[in-house]
């Protein structure tokens, strides 16, 4: 979650779209990639949308096959665990010995790849393979998804200057293709799919209170854009809701916590959680999985 991995492809379209000069020269560029992603693409075989509603609770069917568990955890950093400075890696090891109280032998694997978008997701990044691909390759029972963030950023860090509606749409719409393209795959895979809501990551410290200041991580997001990217993020979500109804996937509400605020749960750069962040999200990825576990 850098600003200074690479240029995200969405933007690129975005900037070319909008007609409009790039941020100033003094911001942070990021570095170049070997091949750009292309532009995420239509999944045909998608389900139209039927429902956005909130998802009623499990029903005593939906409960899992008994025995161990294969679980995909597909994402960014902070599915990979960027902050983790006890070395464990993040949320998705600390899921399986949540689970191994309930499904002893059950394995996570962890997808995420730090600076991802959720097109990187889709299609891989420099010669990475695709998370989706591997997830489906996998043949996991359960998916998570916690994709999102750096696609705002990236938005607000490279996109036109100043920000437009029309840019906003755009990705708003590039935003939703991947989301339809990533539930839609993993749920015809027969994957039990949950999937983060995103916090509002313009109230978190690197940007709010930047926590070296003489080197500050997002120097062309400006405060205008700060307040856009919190009303974005609202849309964002909306979208989740919106597809995981329509996919029967669950939501996973990292929107109302304080992980991302709180200096105890935080590490050092004020971006990704720490040791006892990473402790907080697994548990709450657990309590979202324990009701199909019985």
């Amino acid at each position: 979650m850098k600003a200074t991995l690479r240029l995200l492809p969405v933007i690129l379209l975005l900037l070319c779209a909008c007609a409009v000069s790039p941020r100033a020269s003094n911001s942070p560029q990021p570095p170049t990639v070997e091949a750009a992603s292309p532009a995420p693409i239509t999944d045909t075989a998608s389900a139209p949308a039927t429902a956005e509603k909130t998802i009623s609770p499990p029903q005593a069917d939906s409960a899992l096959p008994s025995g161990p568990l294969s679980i995909v955890s597909l994402g960014d950093s902070l599915t990979q665990g960027d902050g983790d400075d006890s070395g464990v890696g993040g949320y998705p090891p600390r899921l399986q010995t949540l689970l191994d109280g309930l499904r002893p032998g059950s394995k996570v694997e962890n997808l995420g790849r730090s600076g991802w978008t959720s097109t990187d997701l889709i299609n891989g990044l420099n010669g990475e393979p695709s998370q989706l691909d591997a997830a489906l390759a996998a043949k996991a029972q359960i998916a998570t998804v916690w994709i999102g963030s750096n696609d705002l950023w990236y938005l607000y860090e490279y996109g036109p200057d100043p920000m437009t509606a029309e840019a906003e749409q755009t990705d708003l719409r590039a935003y939703e293709a991947n989301v339809d393209i990533i539930l839609g795959r993993l749920t015809r895979s027969g994957a039990k799919v949950f999937i983060a809501l995103l916090d509002d990551q313009s109230k978190r410290p690197v940007v709010v209170h930047p926590p070296n200041p003489a080197e500050p991580a997002f120097t062309a997001t400006s405060a205008d854009d700060l307040a856009r990217m919190s009303a974005h993020v609202n849309a964002y979500n909306d979208i989740i809701r919106r597809k995981a109804a329509q996919y029967g996937a669950q939501t996973v509400d990292f929107f109302h916590t304080d992980i991302f605020t709180a200096p105890a749960t935080l590490y050092s750069d004020g971006n990704h959680p720490n040791t006892a962040g990473y402790e907080k999200i697994a548990q709450i990825w657990f309590a979202a999985l324990q009701p199909y576990l019985k």
